[in-house]
């Protein structure tokens, strides 16, 4: 009896999923450079969790505190304490901004290859909580757990009133002080 296409897919299909949860089909497509994500990053540059980032494989991440931001060198204290010297030059990118804007205690986040980093972004502070001691841009966020953070209210146009629940996001800029970016009331 004829096979019909149905059954020819299907079987196909069966196949495809047996090979890659064998492994197969997932390393000979990671092998593969002129496979789908070579053309994909060529039409697509720039595209973030697509196969561009490739170039970035053997980089690592870097989080913690600028310890100081010099021409060609940049340095940060790592969550760890640890303290790593990068190099820097005009292919360095601040994800909004220029490089030279960076200020001391600043958390960031860097990708790093070879010793140079490719790209810093601010690193975002997002919590939760109550606010409390609202006075004019200054006010302190009670989070769930207690703990009490300084609030920047100076880039939010519509200032919350004490005792609402709200979701800030942020920067912080001197390791304690959220300067709000984003506020949202949350539902009491």
């Amino acid at each position: 009896m004829p096979m019909s296409k149905k059954s020819a897919w299907a079987g196909a299909i069966v196949a495809a999923v047996g090979l890659t949860v064998g492994g197969i089909a997932v390393a000979t497509a990671a092998d593969n450079s002129d496979g789908p994500p070579g053309r994909f990053a060529e039409r697509h540059p720039g595209k973030p969790g697509h196969p561009d980032k490739v170039k970035l494989k053997d980089s690592t991440l870097v989080v913690g505190r600028v310890k100081s931001v010099e021409t060609g060198k940049l340095t940060i204290t790592k969550d760890d304490g640890s303290e790593v010297s990068l190099t820097t030059d005009s292919s360095t990118k601040l994800r909004g901004g220029d490089l030279a804007g960076l200020k001391a205690d600043q958390r960031v986040t860097v990708r790093v290859k070879d010793g140079k980093a490719l790209n810093v972004a601010l690193a975002k502070a997002k919590e939760q909580g109550t606010v409390k001691d609202v006075n004019g841009n200054n006010a302190t966020l009670v989070q769930l757990d207690g703990l009490q953070t300084p609030l920047d209210l100076s880039a939010v146009s519509e200032k919350p009133k004490n005792g609402d629940l709200v979701a800030v996001t942020g920067t912080v800029s001197d390791g304690k002080t959220i300067k709000v970016e984003q506020l949202r009331q949350l539902p009491k």
